[in-house]
């Protein structure tokens, strides 16, 4: 399992041409952004402009949340693993 931990600023909340490039290439590493919620909100609009991203068909093996933490204009994200079988 690979994760992939970024400020890409492409908002994963709207559809829009970077965002559909990004996810073209993530198939292509059999990835996909797991972050689902705002990060960054100011004023009337918020986006999700950080992400992590995982090569992983499995998503209930980890959970993703957000974490206020007041250092930024940015929440950050907290990635939880559980219990990873290795074994095939």
């Amino acid at each position: 399992m690979i994760f992939v931990c970024s400020d890409f600023n492409i908002n994963y909340l709207s559809e829009n041409e970077m965002k559909n490039q990004l996810d073209a290439m993530l198939i292509l590493c059999n990835s996909t952004s797991g972050v689902d919620f705002p990060i960054r909100i100011q004023n009337k609009s918020s986006t999700a402009i950080d992400s992590i991203f995982i090569n992983s068909l499995n998503f209930s093996n980890f959970i993703i949340t957000p974490l206020v933490n007041g250092l930024s204009d940015h929440d950050a994200q907290t990635l939880t693993i559980n219990e990873i079988n290795l074994a095939k």
